[in-house]
């Protein structure tokens, strides 16, 4: 079963290479339509859950933004003024960047639009999370700002 294992990863190494070409070949618009239902997706598989048990289990935005912490090792989650939090990523939580899938840079908008659809889930509201710089990027670290 290996040989499988590696048959399909290699069928996904190229088929995400077509992808990427394929998003560099559309305006932004579409991009971020493509972009967001695959950022909601990947929320839907995981990560939203955890963002709302760690909203339900905490008190007010700081407990919150700790339990986020303690939930995501090599993430910290910084409140900066009164509706504004600073989101750090020491490596890249990407799974599809970590198994060697995706390497293009494009593909860190998903991680906004993930992003967006987990604070959403757990706040029950509406926010914008902008992308300010990320490690495909060739930054150190994975930089978001969230608007709430």
């Amino acid at each position: 079963m290996p040989e499988a294992d590696e048959e399909l990863k290699q069928f996904m190494s190229f088929w995400f290479r077509g992808l990427t070409s394929g998003l560099e070949r559309v305006d932004a618009s579409a991009r971020e339509a493509i972009l967001s239902e695959c950022g909601k997706a990947c929320a839907r598989s995981y990560t939203a859950a955890v963002f709302m048990q760690a909203r339900r289990n905490s008190d007010g935005m700081s407990g919150f933004l700790t339990a986020l912490a303690s939930s995501f090792p090599g993430a910290r989650y910084e409140l900066i003024g009164a509706d504004r939090i600073r989101v750090l990523y020491s490596e890249c939580g990407c799974d599809l960047v970590e198994s060697g899938l995706v390497t293009s840079p494009l593909l860190c908008e998903c991680s906004a639009h993930n992003l967006r659809e987990n604070f959403e889930q757990a706040l029950e509201r509406p926010v914008s999370v902008t992308l300010e710089r990320s490690i495909l990027q060739g930054a150190s670290e994975c930089e978001f700002l969230v608007s709430l």
